[in-house]
């Protein structure tokens, strides 16, 4: 197991085990691009290890599409609203399963 240093933005630097479900090369390119909505989203994910695809079942999008939205590309117009309350309860949750309770509570999903 080794240790990676992940920024947020009003956050600490911390160190913390990567335990999946992230790849060093996706930890990697989230810290290198530019902060946008998709970004923060992907560098929040990261941080809790919130899975990518309860993201994409959460926001009615592809795993693909939430791995492009972390790297840079922008989140489409129809999603922006939804994107942006799913970061808010990832920013204001304590760990990926409260953050996950509260996403399926809001979006009426099922565990």
């Amino acid at each position: 197991m080794h240790t990676v240093a992940f920024p947020l933005d009003g956050y600490p630097a911390t160190s913390r085990p990567n335990n999946m479900p992230y790849s060093q090369k996706i930890i990697d390119a989230v810290a290198k691009t530019p902060k946008s909505l998709g970004n923060q989203l992907g560098r929040w994910a990261v941080y809790h290890d919130f899975p990518v695809t309860k993201i994409a079942k959460a926001l009615g999008v592809t795993r693909q599409t939430v791995y492009n939205w972390f790297t840079g590309t922008e989140v489409f117009v129809g999603y922006r609203d939804r994107a942006e309350f799913l970061l808010e309860i990832l920013r204001t949750s304590s760990n990926a399963d409260e953050a996950w309770r509260r996403i399926c509570r809001e979006y009426n999903l099922t565990t």
